[in-house]
């Protein structure tokens, strides 16, 4: 690289001469820098001038090609004489590409440099940018993530790993790999089991061998995976490709016998041994099983009388002494003969043993590979009698409870079996119980009898089941060797002690009992666990419960989260069930300073239960534990402790407001357990990066508290966020909640903090644009400059980058198209330069746009002056220099004549630049000549057109003429071009011409079929033959079309010498086409030598006009009708000719005769004229609109004259076609129009009545048919929820419009209970269908993209069936639904034909559903933007989304049948009921309202039809709201007309009716107090609250009034002035359910006794104003509780007030002798007694 600098500064010094001078510029600061490739990397090269002042453009390029690694290798700058230095800068582009340490030099150079400026050093700097974009690599495994290996077998296997290194390959990287998973260490299974891998530089892709090892261990499929863990050299790990997964297919297999040792008999005959292989010790497979396996085996005896000689004793029944496995088979008998002898012989044992050294196939020997077989001591022939000693192994239980009948006791037969042998067996109770044992067990004694080679028999016994606890009893079995029949011994052991289990939960079956019992309680005292435990069934014996008690805060019901130290005594217990006792009561106390968590646990497990006083012979069925050992009981808010925190913990982001100086922000805090009030304070404390930017300023208070209220769960901080107009960055405070008032309250671990933000605002990177003095527009020359300053304003708090684009990009005019400007934290401005390119190449004015973007991480905000133009103006001629071409200065032609046509060519280029439209102008001289054409003129050059021709042609003139020269001159340019050197040219005629033509006349006119004759002259010398030619021309008449015999193409006519004169006749043809006057022409031309044909040079010929030219008139033969209120047309047709102008009168007739005016139609007459070449005209009718309802008329419409057609002898009417038939079809709504009465169209009516005989609950509907009242007709109804006060969209009702035969049957009791429309059972007989009138028509066109399906289904068992199907009369199915149901399931399919296809498509959807008898299933289909949705019973069924074969749904005229398909096949069978199909897809409330129907659970009937005869005009029907328990405000529905039948209409208004339920069941509440107040008797100067309660609804505002009255032994009175308000309001919010109305008492010191007095709730009203039906209906006074008493203790010592010194009684009153303060009286006993319980005074 250093030489490569020499050579830059060679160069330098090369390209620049230098002067001598005073100024100098370079490069000043840092000239070597080191950069990162990224995307905001900006270097600033700082150039300086030095020495005298001088205006400097200085230019700084890369050296060298340019690699993309920088936006621009070239920028530029502009150094006035007023400054001393200028920076520019330069951008690292941020590409893709892997990359080591790149070195870049920039040079500068200097433009136009004047004397005296210089270049000074340094004059260059270097730009390093490091390695980047993966230089170094991403290593990643290149091969499949699975693979699968075999086991080697006695050798090894590699395994290779193929590694790549992807972007860049600099430099040596080392890769360390680690295997992990198996069953065992992977080190033994494959090596290694990690290391390192390296790559060399340039190498991209490497492969390594792992080694698979052969372990000698049965294993199953065993998955490796092999991870890429680190990386040297620079490189990274690709994570997405870092494992490779290794599968060691199953092997080793194990071979074994399956046991050990064998005991056989001597009479067993056959000794089957197993031998398994690929299974392990509990059966399961383990290694290969794919392969055969094989083992040798041999067979080890010995000597002694111990052992079993081969041959003699036993006999190996093998072929060979070798096992086989085929293929996936794991088991393998050998079989042995025993003999049997009749030689006694103790116990004889042989071994059989697998030989490892000969195993075959992939499989190991494992133990047991030996076998011991010992043969029986035998030889008694008739055997030895025993009880089975298996039974002695554990004792022999039977449960009564669970067994009824029992074949357990088996006896055993030793040694022989020969012949049959008896022996008899008896039961008896072991015990002192004096019960028989068949109470329990039958029989109790019998005799067991062995077959011929038996060696086993069971005793079959019954045990007696009964419901009686009972303990367990020992029963003993003896066989009887006195008894033995049969030749055989009884041998021990003959005794069998055994038992039958206690039964019937005799000691106790222990339950939560009852489970409602167990809970919570709190009190005064305090809080305890009350659990209820109970003892089912027996009681016998004392018995302990262990128990424990687990408290596990809110959230997940894990053991492991159990917390102790709650309860006051150990969470683990004991209770004790003493016998005899069925049930006891648990209470566990509570700590009192123990916190509940609201949603907490309390967990109580029974643990076990244990008999404390007995102990069983054998272990006891009971006690036992029931069914539910676990229990939990929650804590709810109103026992819970509180626990405070925030709702989240997540950071709050808050905004400084823009409308307003201040916002408030309310933070949520939530309690759980909301007994008490507590008092919670807070702080904030500023965090983030920025803390001490955080000042009152921003947001306060800084700290606080907030109160909870008993019983209230939520409450919030408010925090006010304050508005500045100073840039900030993101500030970030912290909130604390510090502590809480009461100690029983905490604080919610993890949420007693959260962060704060205050975004951004104020722009804290600024606002950037250009300054007010760059902003343009600049209009320079090419190789000037602009200067150009963008400026910041607002804050300058962060790093921000622009960047600036010359637009349109890839333009090369300027040097720095394009830069990146870092501005710096505090930088202002920074001013750039574009310096535009001199390059020789003509260019039009150029605009250019500078335009400013972000290129910051975080954007940078832009200003509104973000764009400069900038024009460069045209320059190197851009329109051209414009001459003639050199070498075509001079022309000479012929003068033209006939056919052949002289002309001169001159070229014109446009040399330079070809941009833009100019034009030259052109002159002849002299200018007045009629020889030449033309003779001045203009030539048109296109954009980017350079060359062009100026043609000029020699005229005929037919005179004669000597030689003619004429100059062509240039003489003004357009569009900026200008002409150059060569401007002008010169054109010579050749002299020249006598006259030949037709003598008068030269027009004829003739008839069809007539010859036309003319005469051609020849004038001036005839003393040469000459030749003239002669043609005919066609004109209105051709000769193709016959109407005359041409002379075809043309005729010669000679004229000899001394001949003038020669004749031309024509033929004109006769034919019967209608034709006008038309004409054709003969014409001379082309004479020979030098003549000329000249003035009449043709002749005209016209054939008058014939065949009927003027035509015949009649009428389109279609009739049509007219609608009233429309028009229709009639066409008049004109055949034959259509020459000339004809009238045409029409007039409408009806019956025969002519209508009146305004009869029927606006004009009844009237004239049609036909101009020349018309061939139809219309007659426009139309029908007068008369709001009378009729049927079809009909009229004629005649044409009755025809006048006029010239030439010729003018128009006729046709001899047919001049009437036709004009019908009025039925209009003004003959079948009637349904509206709603207006009267009907607001009603109201009650739920709550006070009476049977009170109606209005029901009300009445009347719906009017208007207009015409023809014919049978129907009209359905629906009532909808407020939520759609315009109903659901339109739809059709195809049971409604169907006509169905008498095999369909109406089944008005089966339909749903809420609604009255048709239910129709289709029974699925031939004609049990529907069908719906062929002329019926859909408002929709020929195809369906939006619709919705809806149907309400019984069907059949086994339904299937077409609910509904429409098709053509080809066979064509347009649409369907068919529905198939079975035991379990239901399958719905819409069968469609798509648009632009042939093909009927099925869309189904089934789900698991048990069809009820008499349950009524929702069917919905829906169909939007090409997607079909399946709905039942309202939610959309699991997969029932599916995709469209088209666009649309085809649809068109054909047949639909209702419950069934195609010509009445496919017959659904079942109840149908509101079968539609609206006009679009219904969203999800409209669904909901369809299936759901709210409106059923507030009124009935919610739709139904009604039927009108003819003549009938008005029907009613009755409406009832339907009486429930709930309180309910008042509601609203929509009642709707929605479907007709019949032909009749149904009109957009006038067709929704509202009805109103008012308000039922106390909706607004029932209020009373709770108790009494507190305190119930209270001092003078206090507050007495008493809790006025709400009960039943909750709805709206309620008031409610109260009065406070004094009460005694006679009366009441309501004067009271002991109170602060002895009356008033109580105000309740909506949904609010108590309020606390507080009574002060006043301290009016005047001395009284104690007063009783009474407070009543007189009255509520609501907010809405509205009582409802009953009183009851809204908000009332609950009369149990409208009243609560309070007394006030006497005061202000009634009895005066004394120092006390005696008291005195007397029969009739007490005296007292006191200093009396402030009264005097004499008591009565009464009296007395009052005074002694105010002066706490003993009464006698």
């Amino acid at each position: 690289m250093p030489s490569a600098c020499l050579l830059v500064n060679l160069l330098l010094a090369l390209f620049i001469s230098f002067t001598s001078g005073e100024t100098e510029v370079k490069f000043t600061g840092q000239t070597e820098f080191v950069v990162h490739e990224t995307s905001t990397t900006v270097i600033r090269l700082v150039i300086e001038r030095t020495g005298d002042p001088a205006n400097i453009t200085a230019i700084v390029s890369i050296y060298g090609e340019n690699t993309g690694d920088f936006f621009d290798t070239y920028a530029a700058t502009y150094i006035p004489d007023t400054e001393t230095n200028r920076t520019v800068y330069i951008s690292v582009c941020d590409d893709d590409l892997p990359e080591a340490d790149e070195m870049f030099m920039f040079y500068l150079t200097l433009q136009k440099p004047s004397a005296g400026i210089k270049l000074g050093s340094p004059r260059s700097v270097t730009v390093t940018i490091l390695s980047n974009d993966n230089a170094f690599g991403i290593i990643s495994f290149s091969m499949s993530a699975l693979i699968t290996v075999n086991e080697p077998t006695g050798r090894n296997e590699f395994v290779p790993l193929t590694l790549i290194r992807e972007k860049g390959t600099y430099g040596t990287v080392t890769v360390t790999f680690e295997v992990e998973g198996g069953s065992n260490p992977a080190e033994e299974d494959l090596s290694p089991a990690k290391g390192n891998i390296t790559f060399p530089p340039g190498r991209a892709v490497l492969i390594y061998n792992l080694t698979v090892l052969d372990d000698q261990i049965p294993e199953n499929d065993e998955i490796f995976n092999v991870h890429l863990r680190s990386v040297e050299g620079g490189a990274e790990i690709n994570a997405t490709r870092n494992t490779v997964q290794i599968t060691i297919k199953k092997n080793d297999s194990p071979v074994r016998f399956t046991q050990s040792a064998y005991m056989v008999p001597e009479e067993g005959d056959v000794l089957t041994i197993q031998v398994v292989r690929g299974k392990d010790d509990s059966g399961k497979l383990i290694g290969s099983d794919e392969y055969e396996v094989s083992v040798r085996y041999i067979i080890i005896t010995g000597n002694s009388t111990a052992h079993a000689q081969l041959y003699l004793d036993f006999l190996d029944l093998q072929p060979n002494m070798t096992i086989v496995f085929p293929s996936q088979v794991h088991e393998s008998d050998m079989k042995f003969k025993i003999f049997d002898d009749a030689i006694p012989e103790i116990a004889e044992t042989f071994q059989i043993m697998l030989l490892n050294d000969t195993l075959q196939g992939d499989a190991v020997l494992i133990s047991p590979s030996i076998v011991h077989v010992t043969i029986k001591p035998n030889d008694k022939p008739y055997g030895v009698l025993s009880i089975n000693s298996v039974l002695f192994a554990q004792v022999v239980v039977i449960d009564e409870d669970q067994t009824s009948r029992f074949e357990g006791i088996t006896v055993a037969r030793n040694g022989g079996t020969h012949g049959n042998v008896s022996v008899t067996w008896i039961i008896t109770r072991n015990s002192s119980d004096p019960s028989p044992v068949t109470a329990d067990m039958t029989p109790a004694s019998g005799v067991l009898h062995f077959a011929q080679g038996q060696m086993l028999a069971s005793l079959l016994l019954n045990i007696i089941s009964d419901d009686f606890p009972e303990e367990a009893e020992p029963y003993l079995l003896r066989i009887l060797a006195d008894t033995i029949q049969g030749g055989a011994e009884v041998s021990e052991p003959a005794e069998l002690l055994f038992y039958i289990q206690d039964s019937d939960d005799i000691y106790g079956l222990i339950e939560f009992y009852p489970l409602e019992n167990q809970r919570i309680e709190s009190n005064p005292t305090g809080r305890f666990l009350s659990l209820s435990f109970a003892r089912q069934r027996g009681t016998v014996g004392v018995v302990r419960l262990v128990y424990i008690v687990l408290y596990i805060p809110a959230g997940t019901m894990d053991l492991e989260r159990a917390k102790d130290d709650i309860l006051n005594v150990s969470g683990r217990g004991i209770l004790i069930f003493p016998e005899g006792k069925p049930q006891d009561i648990l209470n566990l106390p509570i700590r009192n300073d123990a916190f509940l968590q609201n949603g907490a646990h309390f967990l109580i497990q029974m643990e076990r239960v244990e008999l404390v006083n007995i102990i069983p012979p054998i272990p006891s069925v009971s006690p036992r534990l029931g069914a539910i050992r676990n229990i939990s009981l929650r804590i709810t808010p109103d026992i819970a402790n509180g626990e405070i925190g925030f709702t989240s913990n997540l950071p709050i982001i808050l905004h400084e407001p823009e409308d307003s100086t201040a916002t408030m922000v309310s933070i949520a805090l939530h309690r759980d357990g909301t007994d008490g009030q507590a008092t919670v304070f807070w702080s904030f404390k500023p965090s983030g990066l920025n803390p001490k930017a955080v000042t009152y300023d921003d947001l306060s208070p800084f700290n606080g508290s907030v109160l909870f209220l008993s019983g209230q769960s939520d409450t919030s901080i408010n925090i006010t966020v304050k508005a500045d107009d100073i840039p900030e960055m993101n500030e970030t405070v912290t909130l604390t909640l510090d502590r809480v008032s009461v100690e029983n309250e905490i604080l919610k671990s993890g949420f007693t903090s959260c962060e704060l933000i205050i975004m951004e605002n104020d722009d804290p990177g600024g606002v950037f644009e250009f300054s007010s003095s760059s902003r343009g527009p600049y209009t320079i020359k090419e190789g000037e400059s602009v200067e150009l300053e963008i400026v910041r304003s607002k804050g300058t708090l962060v790093k921000q980058f622009l960047r600036y684009t010359v637009e349109p990009r890839g333009s090369n005019e300027f040097y720095g198209n394009t830069g990146i400007l870092e501005f710096k934290p505090g930088e202002r401005e920074i001013i750039i330069t574009l310096l535009t390119r001199m390059d020789g190449i003509p260019e039009l004015d150029e605009l250019y746009s500078v335009v400013l973007s972000s290129h910051s991480e975080l954007p940078s905000k832009l200003g509104s002056a973000t764009r400069v133009n900038v024009t460069i103006l045209k320059n190197d001629d851009p329109h051209g220099v414009i001459q003639f071409l050199a070498d075509e200065l001079a022309v000479t032609i012929n003068e033209s004549k006939g056919e052949d046509v002289y002309a001169a060519a001159y070229r014109i280029v446009r040399n330079q630049g070809n941009y833009g439209n100019v034009s030259v102008s052109w002159v002849v001289e002299p200018v007045s000549t009629n020889d030449i054409y033309p003779v001045q003129g203009t030539v048109f050059f296109g954009n980017q057109e350079f060359s062009n021709t100026i043609t000029i042609y020699s005229l005929p003139d037919e005179l004669p003429e000597e030689m003619e020269v004429f100059t062509i001159s240039l003489v003004n340019t357009t569009g900026g071009a200008r002409v150059g050197n060569t401007t002008s040219v010169v054109l010579q005629i050749t002299r020249n011409d006598d006259p030949i033509y037709f003598s008068d006349p030269v027009v004829v006119k003739v008839q069809e079929g007539d010859f036309v004759h003319f005469t051609v002259l020849r004038n001036g010398s005839a003393d040469v033959v000459i030749t003239v030619l002669y043609a005919t021309v066609d004109g209105g008449a051709t000769a193709e079309e016959g109407d005359f015999i041409s002379s075809g193409r043309s005729e010669a006519l000679v004229f000899g010498v001394g001949e003038r004169e020669h004749k031309i006749s024509v033929f004109i043809s006769e034919d019967d086409t209608p034709e006008t006057d038309e004409t054709f022409y003969i014409i001379l031309f082309n004479s020979t030598g030098d003549t000329v044909v000249y003035r009449a040079g043709m002749a005209t010929v016209v054939i008058e006009a014939n065949d009927d030219p003027n035509g015949i008139f009649s009428l389109e033969p279609f009739d049509k009708p007219v609608e009233e209120g429309k028009t229709n047309v009639f066409l008049i047709v004109r055949q034959r000719g259509h020459f000339g102008n004809v009238s045409l009168t029409w007039q409408l007739f009806g019956n025969d005769s002519a209508l009146e005016p305004g009869q029927e139609f606006c004009e009844i007459y009237g004239t049609v004229w036909f101009m020349d070449g018309e061939g139809s005209k219309p007659v426009t009718l139309h029908a007068i609109p008369d709001k009378i309802p009729e049927f079809n008329e009909f009229y004629t419409l005649k044409l009755v004259n025809a006048s006029g057609g010239s030439p010729g002898p003018g128009g006729q009417l046709a001899e047919t076609n001049l009437a036709v038939i004009v019908m009025i079809p039925f209009n003004d709504d003959p079948f009637g129009v349904f509206v709603i009465d207006p009267e009907s169209q607001d009603r109201e009516i009650v739920e709550d009545v006070l009476s049977e005989d009170d109606i209005s609950y029901i009300t009445n509907f009347t719906i009017w048919r208007q207009q015409g009242t023809f014919g049978d007709v129907r009209v359905g109804w629906e009532i909808l929820s407020s939520v759609f006060p315009a109903g659901l969209p339109s739809m059709i009702d195809f049971l409604l419009l169907g006509s169905f035969s008498s095999s369909v049957q109406s089944q008005p009791h089966r339909r749903r209970h809420h609604s009255g429309t048709d239910a129709l059972y289709f029974s699925g007989k031939e004609d049990a269908f529907g069908t719906v009138d062929p002329d019926f028509r859909f408002s929709w066109d020929n195809m369906l993209a939006n619709f919705t399906f809806s149907a309400w289904v019984i069907p059949n068992p086994n339904s299937d069936g077409f609910i509904v199907a429409k098709y053509n009369y080809n066979g064509t199915i347009y649409y369907g639904v068919k529905i198939q149901t079975n035991e379990s399931h239901v399958s719905v399919m819409l069968h469609y034909t798509a648009v632009v296809s042939n093909i009927t498509y099925v869309a189904k959807t089934t789900v698991m559903k048990y069809v009820k008898e008499n349950t009524w299933i929702h069917l919905l289909i829906t169909l939007e933007d090409g997607t079909i949705e399946f709905y039942i019973d309202g939610n959309p069924v699991p997969g029932g989304i599916k995709s469209l074969k088209g666009a649309a749904v085809v649809d068109g005229p054909g047949i639909i049948r209702i419950g069934a398909g195609m010509n009445g096949s496919s017959r659904y069978t079942g109840l149908m009921q509101d079968v539609r199909l609206y006009e679009r897809k219904l969203m999800p409330p409209e669904i909901y309202e369809l299936h759901a129907t709210p409106a059923r659970t507030d009124v009935n009937p919610i739709s139904g039809y009604l039927e009108y005869r003819q003549g009938e005009t008005n029907k009613s029907f009755i409406v009832s709201a339907r009486d429930d328990e709930e309180e309910e405000g008042e509601e609203l529905f929509i009642l709707k007309l929605v479907s007709v039948h019949g032909g009749a209409r149904i009109p957009e208004e006038n067709t929704i009716a509202r009805l109103r339920v008012q308000k039922s069941d106390n909706a607004n509440g029932l209020f009373g107090f709770t108790g009494a107040c507190i305190p119930e008797t209270s001092d003078e100067g206090s507050t007495i609250s008493c809790v006025v309660e709400r009960t039943r609804g909750a709805l709206d505002y309620v008031y409610i009034f109260y009065v406070i009255s004094q009460i005694d032994s006679t009366s009441i009175n309501y004067s009271v002035a002991d109170f602060a308000n002895t009356s008033g309001t109580i105000t309740f919010l909506p949904w609010q359910r108590s309020e606390v109305l507080n009574l002060h008492v006043l301290d009016d010191d005047i001395p009284e006794l104690n007063e009783y007095f009474r407070v009543t709730l007189v009255s509520a009203i609501s907010g809405d104003g509205k009582l409802g039906s009953t009183p009851t209906s809204g908000a009332s006074i609950d009369p149990e509780t409208e009243t609560t008493d309070i007394s006030i203790k006497a005061s202000d010592h009634p009895y005066g007030n004394s120092d006390g010194n005696r008291i005195f009684v007397s029969n009739s009153f007490v005296g007292f002798s006191l200093r009396r303060r402030r009264s005097c009286s004499t008591l009565t006993a009464e009296d007395a007694v009052r005074l002694c319980q105010v002066c706490h005074l003993p009464k006698q």
